[in-house]
């Protein structure tokens, strides 16, 4: 049962990025050993496949909706795009955002959204416009200091009401949709968002008293620098990222999961992931040192006991002048997000702002520019999940880390077993994306 009114009829709707040429080979141009180029930008953002009609390509294929007058329509948004929070907004309409990343929320009546790298959001449409064409459209939202180097493409599609009428005018656009750069008006949505804390949902936010880890991890823009004595794997890198100072690389001989399952540890991956960076400074501040700018890489997790409860303070940098978002996804767990804000955390102040009423229970959330996030939650899913910021860029250059989850002492507090028709991991996964074309090829014969 929906806690709210049950819509007339469900639609997914998909936010994603056209890149020209082959993204495979432009990524791994970029992060050749020395290389200056960065990791490259889409090209174009798609509303269900197509960009819509703003290009030239798309303008035949754009997506359309067709709805009926009077009916309601539960849109269930997700945001495939790798690289960009997106705003998103429909001519003429509200949209009321009823969920996110699977949890119902509190009711959000507004003429606009913005949702996050890999966010899903529940939103409800009440289709009662004047009959006609409205566009759905949707742009990036951008928290950088620089209106270049970005995708200004316009993603639209377009909704469209079934009866009888008649209209020569292009569908109209949603003027209400915020532009690129508008920080306040993506914060003042982000801001509005509350567990739906009912009778029949409620939240368990875990107390103060019963944290067992505490950690703050820094969020950073880096380098990497080789000395001969960092060993000959170590590799020249001007683009780094780094959570507590330590750049995230993935192990080449077998997988954490396989490794921790066979108890087998070193040298897949090491268990001496800190609580706390290496040095504590001036996070917001512009300036930079040798000791800010500078990371090393490992592979490196945190150990859990099951059941534990874990808060982390998640405070973004500006090491380099690389102060952006960082929306951090953690993978196996839903968390509670207590709070969030702007300049370095205050431990004393800070806390007494937390949300422990209604906070909203999300796998998802944004760590601001030169700002801080609070979250808590319970490490009671036993494995090895991946944590990291959802914007790729940042993934791909080292900004994540993994926790083990230790087994709970039964079998349903257990890690499962590998499954018996698990594929071997002798052929390599890039075999299967290089044929690609030639598995579509065989597949039509």
């Amino acid at each position: 049962m929906f806690p709210f009114p049950e819509p007339d009829e469900e639609e997914i709707i998909v936010f994603g990025s056209w890149y020209l040429g082959n993204l495979r080979e432009r990524v791994e141009e970029s992060l050749q050993p020395g290389s200056t180029e960065t990791l490259p930008q889409s090209d174009a953002y798609t509303i269900n496949g197509q960009p819509g009609d703003f290009l030239p390509c798309s303008i035949n294929a754009t997506w359309r909706r067709k709805v009926d007058h009077g009916k309601t329509y539960l849109l269930r948004l997700v945001n495939a795009n790798i690289d960009a929070e997106f705003f998103f907004a429909i001519a003429e309409r509200n949209l009321t955002v009823v969920g996110l990343d699977g949890a119902y929320t509190k009711p959000i009546n507004s003429r606009y959204i913005v949702v996050t790298p890999g966010q899903t959001m529940d939103v409800l449409l009440y289709a009662n416009s004047t009959p006609g064409l409205y566009y759905m459209a949707g742009r990036q939202y951008l928290s950088t200091t620089s209106d270049t180097g970005f995708d200004h493409m316009n993603a639209t599609a377009i909704l469209q009401y079934n009866g009888n009428y008649t209209t020569t005018d292009a569908p109209l656009f949603p003027e209400h949709l915020p532009m690129y750069m508008s920080q306040a008006e993506a914060f003042n949505f982000t801001n509005q968002i509350r567990s739906l804390a009912s009778p029949e949902h409620p939240v368990n936010v875990p107390k103060e008293s019963e944290i067992t880890t505490r950690m703050f991890i820094t969020a950073s823009m880096n380098s990497l620098y080789c000395a001969p004595d960092l060993g000959p794997t170590c590799v020249n890198i001007s683009f780094a990222t780094s959570v507590n100072n330590i750049s995230w690389v993935n192990p080449t001989t077998d997988s954490i999961l396989q490794a921790y399952y066979r108890n087998i540890s070193n040298p897949i991956y090491e268990t001496d992931f800190p609580d706390q960076p290496p040095t504590y400074f001036n996070f917001t501040d512009g300036g930079t040192t040798m000791s800010t700018v500078l990371t090393v890489q490992g592979t490196k997790v945190k150990v859990l006991d099951y059941n534990e409860t874990v808060e982390i303070v998640f405070q973004g940098t500006n090491v380099m002048g690389g102060a952006v978002n960082h929306p951090m996804h953690l993978h196996g767990h839903s968390f509670y997000v207590l709070g969030f804000g702007f300049g370095p955390f205050d431990p004393v102040k800070d806390p007494k702002g937390y949300n422990l009423v209604d906070p909203p229970y999300v796998a998802t959330f944004v760590t601001p520019k030169n700002g801080w996030l609070t979250i808590r939650f319970v490490a009671d899913n036993p494995g090895v999940w991946f944590w990291h910021c959802h914007v790729e860029r940042h993934m791909t250059w080292g900004m994540e880390a993994s926790f083990i989850i230790k087994d709970g002492g039964t079998a349903e507090t257990s890690m499962l077993p590998p499954p018996a028709q698990m594929p071997s991991c002798d052929v390599p996964f890039y075999s299967a994306i290089r044929n690609y074309e030639a598995l579509i090829e065989k597949q039509t014969e």
